[in-house]
């Protein structure tokens, strides 16, 4: 064959959650790693995201005061994928997620804290839990990156900041509602970040407390450092190699020159998924497509994928994303995830017809698929409007807080008031505004203030399930979900079916090999993450869905690539 430029044990496409945990397993039996980059910095859509990892039975859920079992985690997975993933995939996620977190926790820096009140997306199904199976990562001082830390991926716009100081998701929650408990909870902050500052640990203006999906990069990053694994950014793959019907490396452009790098071990694809690629958002739907209202890191444009279907690995879920209602500033490149603010009493969606169509506290993958089903039934749901009014303006978040939205109308910057609120002191004002029939929305206001008086969503179900709750306000009663709508003014904010990734990717088996169509295993050809068709079907278990597979699926591929090798 041609010359190679590069020969490793095993090659790792991708840098995020899924690629570390990839390089790290694979360099702790042995391996000679690289891992390639496509853009400038580590990290991928993990460093941007919540950093949440869910694993069932976990440990942590115990010195929390959870219990669960391995028979529970199964029959929840069982039933809310429905039968669209096989049992073996099931059964390999459930027991190689615990021997992930085991090796993780013990072998390397990462280190997670069940979140006993965070719920499962649907705890009532068979199996489900009201909390623990979710984890959040330990905060991070990036400083103990030297100057790597200029290497590692910012968190996105959404992440959840107070000020300058990055929240956890257990720290997030005093902020469903403005009051004592969130002041002095702010107060706490800000003296944790001035006596930070006060010792300078800040690197390029950016603070080295990192916590959410940055902490746990940060945490990976440096046990990858600490291994002395290669890391090539602005690195992207251009083919696979494949001989005797095996992959057995890539040509990849790093800073404009042609590679070959032979893979003795085999090549990991964790490239993260297409989201960012209009053409193919396009081609696999669903419509309207768009690129602007994803979360998730820019790069990741569907490279790996194309690269293993075009050597003869099947595809599955490409119509499916990590999906999530979004709201945008006008001209941002990226959503704002509307977590907190779907659920907290006060609010509602509507369509362009000023007609409420679900329960908004559903799990958000759930919101944003009902607003493409309406869409496509109606052509009037994309955008649609979040509707509230002073009282939810004044007490809830309400939009980017980033960009100034937890600011008083009075102090509002200009572009939000211009060109993102709208307020008018009349309900037919506001939908005169939003170009809706005032008729409709007067009608849709009037019929869900009075479930909300009495506390009872008799359209939705809004507040009826455990997830709804999570984010509510509990002094509201009966339902910490609902409060009429009635206090001028009233405003809106613009809605849109986001994502956090695309779920759709190469087909695989257990040990995370790549498929043909006809189940046949492409030898040497591994994926993990969002390149590989999510585990999780068409549903999400609870937060930390993408980030728990990653994890563990970058962890299998690793054993398998190296001890079928050793073994051969």
């Amino acid at each position: 064959m041609a010359v190679v430029d590069h020969r490793v044990d095993v090659l790792v496409v991708g840098s995020g959650a899924a690629g570390f945990s990839g390089a790290l397993r694979a360099r702790d039996l042995g391996a000679d790693v690289l891992v390639v980059e496509k853009s400038n910095v580590v990290g991928g859509s993990t460093a941007m995201s919540g950093g949440v990892c869910w694993v069932g039975n976990n440990p942590s859920m115990r010195a929390r005061g959870c219990s669960d079992d391995d028979e529970d985690v199964l029959t929840y997975l069982r039933s809310i994928t429905a039968g669209e993933v096989p049992e073996r995939l099931l059964r390999a996620y459930r027991d190689q997620s615990l021997a992930m977190l085991a090796y993780l926790e013990s072998e390397t820096h990462v280190r997670f804290d069940a979140l006993e009140a965070y719920t499962d997306y649907y705890a009532e199904s068979p199996g489900g839990k009201l909390g623990g199976r979710s984890m959040e990562p330990r905060p991070f001082d990036a400083s103990r990156l030297g100057a790597s830390f200029a290497l590692l991926r910012a968190p996105a716009k959404s992440a959840m900041v107070l000020g300058r100081t990055m929240l956890t998701p257990r720290d997030a929650h005093p902020f469903v509602r403005f009051g004592l408990r969130s002041f002095l909870f702010t107060i706490g902050m800000a003296f944790r970040y001035a006596t930070r500052f006060l010792k300078r640990r800040r690197a390029n203006g950016r603070d080295t407390y990192l916590a959410q999906g940055a902490a746990l990069v940060g945490r990976l990053f440096l046990s990858a450092i600490e291994r002395k694994i290669p890391i090539w950014t602005n690195t992207s793959l251009r083919e696979l190699i494949v001989e005797d019907d095996r992959v057995v490396g890539a040509i990849v452009v790093r800073d404009g020159e042609t590679l070959r790098i032979l893979a003795e071990r085999g090549v990991l694809l964790a490239a993260g998924g297409f989201e960012r690629n209009l053409e193919m958002r396009a081609a696999y739907g669903p419509a309207p497509a768009a690129i602007d209202w994803s979360v998730s890191a820019e790069s990741n444009t569907g490279d790996a994928i194309r690269a293993g279907h075009s050597i003869g690995g099947s595809l599955a879920l490409m119509d499916d994303a990590w999906w999530t209602p979004v709201t945008q500033i006008p001209g941002d490149d990226s959503g704002w995830v509307l977590l907190m603010e779907k659920s907290l009493p006060g609010s509602i969606f509507v369509d362009g017809r000023g007609e409420r169509y679900m329960n908004e506290a559903a799990p958000y993958g759930d919101v944003a698929r009902a607003m493409y089903a309406r869409h496509a039934a109606t052509g009037a749901a994309i955008p649609g409007w979040m509707i509230f009014d002073a009282r939810y303006r004044r007490v809830h978040l309400a939009g980017p807080v980033a960009h100034g939205m937890a600011m008083p109308d009075s102090v509002l910057p200009r572009r939000l008031r211009e060109r993102f609120l709208v307020k008018s002191e009349t309900v037919a004002g506001l939908a005169a505004k939003l170009g809706v029939d005032a008729s409709r929305l007067e009608a849709t206001l009037t019929r869900f203030n009075a479930m909300a008086r009495v506390g009872v969503d008799t359209d939705f179900g809004r507040g009826e399930h455990a997830s709804d709750r999570y984010y509510s306000d509990p002094s509201i009663t009966p339902n910490p979900c609902l409060a009429p709508i009635v206090r001028a003014p009233f405003y809106a904010i613009p809605i849109f079916p986001g994502d956090l990734g695309t779920k759709g990717g190469l087909r695989t088996d257990e040990h995370a090999r790549v498929l043909r169509a006809d189940d046949s295993v492409i030898e040497g050809l591994f994926a993990a993450g969002n390149t590989m068709a999510s585990v999780m079907g068409r549903t999400y278990p609870g937060a930390g869905g993408t980030i728990g597979p990653a994890l563990t699926f970058g962890f299998v591929a690793a054993n398998f690539a190296c001890r079928a090798r050793d073994e051969a």
